[in-house]
């Protein structure tokens, strides 16, 4: 493993810090589950617009971006309208047989944690076309919030993410987020440095003072239903999909070929 050898910026500028909580309470954007093929392939659309923008990814054919382990019954797809496009996204997947993104650089860290009986989830794949910081801020806050109760539906214990040095704070000060391993570079986005940071659910909701994100997940919570709609990346909808055609010729997966196997993931019953 390379591990990236600067440390995380002890001074970052946080621009929750202007904003009120009633402020993004009032004027959250409004968030979604995706519910259809076209739904999700315009949310990864959106991730590759803005990775490719600002050098993460290499530019492809397909114009989408989205990584194996985010594909099957396991995952959740967060969107939010920005006019008649998918303005703002990020993608929810818990653990499965194909594993996170994140075990590509973290696996020992976080087989770790799974020898422990951690039930994890791992957030990722955000994107905004939005250019307005405070805009993107409080629609972050309403996708974090969608990813808690994803979690607890679902029966998880640990939300893992790996985010950029620069945006470490952000989810310590506003969620309570740890780091479990040292930073390193991310072959995924182009050996950019990466941070991995994991929020213990059930912990950190059970502190008497939370964090103003938490808190505001706690106390705005979503049911189950929700998320019982979400699309199901069955086999049978992704064949000759774009999605479909992009890990064929990216990573070498047919997911439309998948049934039964990894991709496919696992059902959960998801609570009223």
């Amino acid at each position: 493993m390379n591990l990236i050898k600067s440390e995380v910026p002890e001074t970052v500028i946080d621009i929750t810090a202007r904003l009120g909580r009633s402020t993004v309470r009032d004027n959250e954007p409004p968030c979604f589950c995706a519910t259809s093929l076209e739904q999700v392939e315009s949310a990864w659309r959106l991730v590759y617009e803005r990775y490719s923008q600002t050098g993460l990814i290499d530019e492809n054919p397909f114009g989408m971006h989205a990584v194996p382990s985010a594909v099957g019954q396991h995952a959740c797809v967060i969107w939010g309208p920005e006019g008649p496009e998918v303005g703002y996204t990020m993608t929810l997947f818990r653990d499965n047989p194909m594993g996170l993104a994140l075990d590509s650089v973290y696996g020992g860290h976080l087989d770790e944690l799974r020898r422990k009986g951690r039930r994890l989830l791992e957030v990722g794949m955000l994107a905004d076309r939005r250019q307005c910081a405070s805009r993107g801020i409080r629609a972050l806050f309403g996708m974090m919030r969608w990813a808690i109760h994803y979690g607890l539906h679902a029966g998880l214990t640990d939300i893992v993410i790996g985010v950029h040095p620069r945006h470490v704070q952000f989810y310590v000060r506003c969620y309570g987020f740890e780091q479990f391993a040292p930073p390193t570079s991310y072959p995924m986005v182009r050996n950019n440095p990466v941070v991995p940071l994991r929020l213990r659910l059930l912990d950190g909701l059970a502190k008497d003072e939370l964090p103003r994100g938490l808190a505001d997940a706690r106390d705005n919570p979503l049911p189950g239903s929700k998320f019982s709609h979400r699309f199901a990346f069955e086999p049978v909808q992704l064949r000759g999909s774009l999605i479909a055609d992009f890990l064929k010729a990216h990573h070498g997966i047919d997911p439309s070929r998948m049934a039964g196997s990894g991709l496919a993931g696992r059902s959960i019953a998801w609570s009223a």
